[in-house]
């Protein structure tokens, strides 16, 4: 079956929730209660196939079992997603070098002409330089021969699946578009060969994102070469392809394309090579040479995050060779070879890793000003990963929850009790392991928390109770107890103090405005501060499903305050309806001290339970500021 668009929505809401509200969900995708449930009931019948069960309770509520499966359903949903009349058209004018007269369009994408002749003038205005319309003639693709290729490799890439492409090929066929109509096996044979061959490359390893890439641009051009086409590619520029010298690297290209048949003037080996060097890339033979020539920009990056964050990484030589090979391809890249971003994957990481995110929003705003590129949300969510990894390596050295380990049967006891925490609880590091009488001793233990298997008469600090075996049970226990007291530190950050403010204004730009007001005029922020959450905002939104957390530059923060804005009503904030909004201008100065302060804060936020909480909380508008205040630190109590 194919998913509609309306199917792919509810998926993507349901994934995060154990169970959903219809009322809430109803609202949110802008349907009556009684058709959400009819729709999910067709779609509960194609999601048991991959293994998620969704029930149907009473009170309204749905309960959605098979989480784990997620992941599957995503990676297989987009292929079966309804295409879009528009993404056909196109595909189809990529793939005719004449003119194609409206009657023709409309039959082979079947559907009437009368249909056709609405939906193309819609989409000629929006393709003006690509698409050309002649009287007695018709529609023809007019782009270049490099964005035609380009094109027709985004639409096809995200229906590609796994590793057998012929097969996702088959299954876009049956679908969406007779595609296996206009390619030969034999170009199919030879495209399959072309990424054989370029496994086994050794100036580069590509990912697995460039692969399938590559596979498509190679059925391409091994077409194009079959049909005669002269048409050249534009001309790349030289200097970039100079930078590095790829030695027998262009030869190699030339022997592809006679081995596979493909078009070999001069114009179309350059291309590949561009094409090569501008695809993601896992390794690179001349990372050397391109760490020397990224040296300033990645490092006027990183003094830029440690300006606004307070967070060095100058230090992390794996960061800073991830940061130059990613940039460097993206600013060789450009806009020419741009693939369509997962809007799922930008949703998840927002709300996984909002401190990489961020700095992945600070990267792209220093890349916008040194190369006048603009980075897509698929190019945030490889700077955010590679961010990512370098924060998970300082809370691996500073953030991690000390604990201390009281155990009677002995130090090898102990230590397995060590070992076993330290391996499965990656937030915990073991400080101190004791006998009981020796901790006693101890006047003031430098700890967060004990875990003991001998009774405690009296300790100020959390305490979990174990046995010798630490079955897994107990050790959920201690997960527990870390998450506690992750919160607790949260909730220090005057959740109970913060200013809270009514937001008429129906604009994400308005309360914005709204919720920075305050802070200005009591001189918690510097004048220029609303201009810095506005710009943070244009890089990418930090909208959610009911919630927003926009935030500024530290910089320009002299003391850290918590704004909640209260929706008077639901904010269209980027696509979402925002009921509350929290602004979090917390100092460079806290930033260094707790550098974990800002993922922490907005990482609790994030979660999909706490945004349903809110949302029902705020939708009582009657509800007075105090009240609001204290039953949404209850909400965080029961994180605990």
């Amino acid at each position: 079956m194919r998913f509609t668009k309306r199917d792919m929505e509810m998926i993507g809401y349901l994934k995060d929730y154990d169970e959903v509200d219809l009322s809430a969900m109803s609202e949110f995708l802008e349907v009556s209660v009684k058709t959400l449930r009819n729709q999910l009931k067709s779609l509960a019948e194609a999601m048991e196939e991959y293994g998620v069960s969704i029930q149907f309770l009473s009170g309204s509520r749905v309960r959605i079992q098979g989480h784990e499966k997620f992941i599957d359903v995503m990676n297989m949903s987009i292929p079966r997603f309804e295409m879009e009349f528009e993404r056909r058209f196109l595909l189809l004018l990529t793939l005719h070098d004449d003119f194609l007269i409206i009657q023709d369009i409309a039959d082979q994408l079947l559907v009437s002409k009368s249909y056709a002749e609405k939906q193309l003038s819609a989409i000629m205005k929006k393709y003006p330089d690509d698409i050309q319309s002649q009287r007695h003639y018709g529609i023809r693709y007019a782009g270049s021969q490099d964005k035609r290729r380009a094109l027709f490799v985004r639409i096809l890439f995200p229906y590609l699946f796994g590793e057998d492409y012929e097969a996702a090929l088959r299954q876009f066929h049956e679908l969406h578009f007779p595609i296996l109509d206009y390619f030969t096996e034999d170009q199919m044979g030879r495209a399959k060969e072309a990424l054989r061959l370029f496994r086994q490359m050794q100036w580069f390893r590509f990912t697995d994102e460039s692969m399938q890439q590559l596979f498509l641009y190679v059925l391409f051009l091994a077409r194009q070469r079959d049909s005669g086409n002269p048409e050249k590619p534009g001309k790349v520029d030289e200097r970039f392809l100079e930078d590095f010298d790829f030695e027998g690297l262009e030869e190699w290209l030339r022997q592809l394309c006679m081995q596979l048949r493909l078009p070999d003037t001069r114009e179309e080996i350059r291309y590949l090579y561009f094409l090569l060097l501008s695809l993601r890339k896992q390794k690179i033979v001349a990372q050397e040479q391109i760490l020397e020539k990224m040296y300033c920009p990645v490092r006027e990056i990183l003094q830029g995050i440690y300006e606004r964050l307070r967070v060095d990484l100058s230090q992390d030589e794996d960061l800073i060779e991830g940061l130059s090979g990613h940039i460097y391809t993206s600013v060789l890249r450009g806009d020419r070879l741009e693939v369509e971003s997962d809007f799922y994957m930008v949703t998840s990481m927002k709300r996984q890793y909002p401190f990489g995110f961020e700095m992945a929003a600070i990267a792209a705003d220093y890349i916008s000003d040194m190369y006048n590129l603009t980075m897509k949300d698929d190019d945030l969510i490889y700077l955010a990963i590679h961010f990512q990894a370098a924060i998970e390596r300082i809370k691996d050295r500073e953030e991690k929850t000390r604990i201390v380990i009281i155990c009677h049967f002995g130090a090898a006891a102990a230590r397995l009790i060590r070992s076993k925490i330290e391996r499965k609880i990656p937030d915990a590091r073991v400080v101190g392991m004791y006998s009981l009488q020796e901790f006693m001793q101890i006047p003031e233990p430098d700890c967060d928390c004990i875990v003991t298997t001998e009774r405690l008469v009296s300790c100020d600090l959390p305490v979990v109770y174990v046995s010798m075996a630490l079955p897994e049970r107990e050790m959920k226990k201690i997960s527990e107890c870390i998450r506690e007291i992750q919160v607790t530190r949260l909730l220090k950050m005057n959740i109970l103090e913060a200013i809270i403010v009514p937001v008429e204004d129906e604009t994400a730009a308005g309360a914005i405005e709204t919720m920075v007001c305050p802070l200005t005029e009591e001189e918690y922020v510097e004048e220029g501060y609303l201009s810095t959450v506005l710009e943070r905002e244009k890089i990418s939104s930090t909208s959610m499903c009911y919630i927003a957390m926009p935030h500024g530059n530290p910089a320009m923060v002299e003391s850290t305050r918590l704004v909640i804005g209260r929706m008077k009503n639901p904010v269209n904030w980027d696509g979402a309806k925002v009921y509350c909004a929290f602004l979090f201008a917390v100092s460079a100065d806290v930033l260094k001290n707790q550098p974990m302060a800002f993922n922490t804060f907005y990482r609790v936020l994030a979660n999909p339970d706490v945004e349903e909480k809110i949302r029902r909380l705020q939708a009582d508008n009657d509800l007075p500021d105090e009240v609001f205040r204290q039953r949404l630190f209850q909400i965080f109590q029961i994180l605990r």
